[in-house]
């Protein structure tokens, strides 16, 4: 069941209409979806929306066909330039961490896969799978930290027995089009409230991901928990999880759980 979260301390604070709006993205459907959402609702005033995504997509060509130009945010010039010529930045799916002088000078809004402060960084569905905290989707005000600063929404998803990251990623994607579809014209015209995360939560970095992926073959463990595992490495046909032989040979591993209608 999809729930919202509720979080203390609401703020409602006066902001302008946003006039130029830049969307740093490595995601282009969640852009595509954006797009027809400003469409759709008919945005009538002037707004200029401009689409990047970064130098470090190494697959930038859906980005490109939608009229993406490459951009690079720790660029000290760059970052003059967003803040001279942009009022409010979305973080949609982006691949670097914005610069503390960027976040400090321009309203930065970051829709995130996960459900902040849970599992914060990279790849929230997966360690939701394996150690049984919420996953959902959150859009938030960019502070100085990963992943963390007040909510603006957030909705929860569920994670099947048979679910694999995939299957969780693919439930997330829906909820964030969700809240773009539901908030994504208030937050344009500076009509939102924020609210606190409930703590500080805990944080995942890409070091830990690969760590899970390097499967100990004498691993002592619950067969839930090696399943959870296999689960949470599973994305699709990506080769994630591997262990190797004795000669040093690699085998990737997958896993496939089907409930039973």
């Amino acid at each position: 069941m999809n729930t919202d979260l509720q979080q203390n301390s609401r703020q409602n604070i006066a902001r302008r209409p946003a006039q130029k709006l830049l969307v740093v993205s490595e995601n282009q459907e969640l852009c595509l979806f954006l797009q027809n959402t400003l469409r759709d609702k008919q945005v009538t005033r002037s707004l200029q929306v401009d689409y990047r995504y970064t130098s470090f997509n190494q697959h930038p060509q859906p980005m490109i066909e939608i009229g993406a130009e490459k951009i690079n945010v720790k660029d000290e010039a760059t970052v003059t330039k967003i803040i001279a010529e942009y009022d409010l930045v979305f973080s949609l799916h982006c691949k670097q961490i914005f610069p503390r002088r960027l976040i400090e000078n321009v309203t930065c809004i970051n829709f995130h896969p996960g459900l902040n402060p849970y599992n914060r960084g990279w790849y929230p569905q997966v360690f939701s799978i394996i150690n049984g905290l919420p996953v959902g989707a959150t859009v938030h005000l960019m502070d100085a930290e990963v992943d963390h600063g007040e909510i603006i929404a957030q909705q929860r998803v569920d994670i099947d027995k048979s679910d694999t990251s995939l299957d969780v990623y693919r439930k997330v994607i829906a909820a964030e089009k969700t809240l773009i579809h539901t908030h994504v014209i208030n937050i344009i015209d500076g009509q939102y409230t924020t609210t606190q995360p409930m703590g500080e939560g805990n944080y995942n970095g890409i070091q830990d991901y690969n760590a899970l992926c390097k499967l100990d073959l004498t691993s002592v463990a619950t067969l839930e928990e090696h399943l959870n595992l296999l689960r949470a490495t599973t994305h699709g046909d990506f080769k994630n999880a591997y262990f190797t032989d004795e000669n040093g040979k690699k085998y990737f591993v997958r896993i496939i759980i089907e409930e039973d209608k």
